[in-house]
């Protein structure tokens, strides 16, 4: 079936992507250095934390403590080489994927997933 080999031939593309090469290496890399998995481990614990809180509508006193010290790991990731690139080549890779089922949406539908009524909901990628 001809839609079933342009699928394999757009996941293969993807797969050699500079985004997708870019993610891999700094995956393995993450994989190898357990100070950085640690540091990145904590920061999501954190995030889940604070989401939980919000969640739950928990004090503001309990929020600040919670956001305090995101702030404190976010630097830690920040300033550790592996956990910031991860995390960027994995932003990169994500938004390419994205871009790539925004244009199947639309050339499914003729709906632009990224209109002017829509922008925002996106998180400002259009253009």
């Amino acid at each position: 079936m001809e839609i079933l080999s342009k699928a394999k031939e757009l996941g293969t593309m993807i797969g050699t992507s500079e985004q997708m090469s870019s993610f891999k290496k700094w995956e393995a890399d993450l994989e190898r250095d357990h100070k950085a998995r640690a540091i990145l481990r904590e920061y999501q614990t954190l995030q889940t934390e604070m989401v939980r809180a919000a969640h739950e509508d928990a004090e503001k006193e309990i929020l600040d403590q919670i956001k305090e010290k995101l702030v404190v790991k976010f630097d830690e990731v920040s300033n550790c080489d592996i956990t910031r690139n991860y995390l960027e080549s994995k932003d990169k890779l994500d938004n390419l994927i994205k871009k790539v089922n925004d244009v199947l949406v639309y050339s499914i539908t003729g709906d632009d997933p990224c209109s002017q009524e829509k922008c925002g909901s996106c998180g400002g990628g259009c253009g």
